[in-house]
């Protein structure tokens, strides 16, 4: 067995360190954007903040999955070019070692997070996703009390405008209800009871809300007469809300044997579940990434940045934008069937490929332009911009 060398491990080291860096930062930038969401969820709905983590933990492996390429990309791009600043590429060419002995510790670690990145996509994000929607479920049916305000009109509920007075602190009874139930156009009604509470049905995953002492009106559609009708008890069944733990999985909820046999059930029905698979087949494509992320990013850190480390962030940025339009692109003709899932959510992967290949091989056969970076065209419209300012 072939044991890495220090150049090996020198050039591992400096790839994981940014590496790691870039999965904290990229994460976080994503998780970000669901703060707000979630912060509503503790304030307006009564919600732990061990339920939002436990929300937060099944978001994670979906962002991971993304971040696990860019984040190679970004480790590629500052750690070759730290060492191509220092000069120390350039010391180890001129002692003969080729660009294509660097690229092997490179190779290796992407292979390493491909592999991560594919156990993430084909295990871990359909049995997240599929606990995230059950969680949100169980949330929406037992929160629903507390998502509710005192003097407020709430349309929480599907069909139904719901409007409190007062909801007693300590047994979260409520006082003074008016309901507007429009659920049937046929039969609209308006109830108003002195007293209520909400009790989640665990068996028939709905909610009821039991009103007391009071009256419903309502007006018959054919005749427009109105009726009232005066009750002690009366039960009105409601789900929180639509769509969610229905007993059918979404395709990125499902296992890979399960959306496999879902594949295979709808091509044999001669109904192609287009859905699926563009799911399949980003199961496959979207790890590639990572493998072309690392080749691009070779020939990428070897150019100067005149912005320094900010300056190959950015590109990275950039790279990685256009590697997601591409894929939104593909995915979107695979999901519409206008063009075969594999060959769709391959695009970005073979555009990808082709790039990387050709920087790679100009700049391990010193064909290329070593003395300008990716980042000079911005650099050069900076500076026209300037001049022109400055005349």
């Amino acid at each position: 067995m072939l044991k890495p060398r220090i150049i090996d491990r020198y050039v591992a080291g400096e790839i994981i360190g940014p590496f790691v860096m870039g999965v904290g930062l990229l994460t976080f930038a994503l998780v970000t954007g669901k703060l707000l969401k979630l912060t509503e969820m503790v304030v307006n709905h009564g919600v732990g903040l061990g339920q939002v983590m436990s929300l937060i933990g099944y978001i994670m492996p979906a962002f991971l999955e993304l971040t696990f390429p860019m984040a190679v990309l970004l480790g590629v791009l500052l750690g070759f070019g730290r060492m191509s600043g220092d000069r120390e590429l350039i010391a180890a060419r001129a002692c003969g070692i080729s660009l294509y002995r660097l690229a092997i510790p490179v190779i290796a670690v992407a292979l390493v997070v491909y592999a991560l990145s594919s156990w993430f996509a084909f295990s871990i994000r359909p049995w997240a996703n599929s606990n995230l929607q059950d969680e949100l479920y169980r949330l929406t049916r037992t929160r629903s009390t507390a998502g509710l305000k005192e003097k407020i009109f709430d349309s929480s509920f599907p069909g139904l405008v719901l409007y409190v007075d007062h909801i007693s602190s300590s047994n979260s009874s409520l006082q003074g209800v008016l309901i507007s139930d429009a659920r049937s156009y046929e039969h609209q009604n308006t109830i108003i009871a002195q007293r209520g509470i909400i009790l989640p049905d665990e068996n028939n995953d709905s909610i009821t809300l039991r009103l007391f002492d009071g009256s419903i009106f309502g007006v018959d559609p054919s005749s427009h007469n109105s009726h009232i009708t005066s009750f002690l008890i009366y039960d009105l069944n409601v789900e929180p809300q639509s769509g969610l733990n229905t007993g059918i999985r979404e395709p990125e909820e499902m296992p890979y044997r399960e959306l496999s046999g879902a594949i295979t059930r709808a091509r044999a029905a001669h109904k192609p579940d287009h859905l699926a698979e563009a799911e399949m087949a980003g199961k496959y494509t979207v790890p590639f990434a990572t493998l072309l992320f690392a080749l691009l990013g070779v020939p990428l850190g070897l150019k100067p940045a005149r912005g320094g480390q900010s300056e190959r962030f950015g590109v990275a940025i950039a790279l990685f934008f256009l590697y997601y339009m591409l894929m939104r692109l593909g995915r979107t003709l695979a999901e519409r069937g206008l063009l075969n899932a594999v060959c769709a959510m391959a695009i970005p992967d073979v555009v990808f490929l082709g790039l990387a290949v050709w920087m790679f091989y100009r700049s391990a056969t010193d064909t290329s332009d070593q003395g300008r970076g990716p980042g000079d065209l911005i650099w050069d419209l900076i500076e026209r911009y300037g001049h022109k300012e400055a005349a």
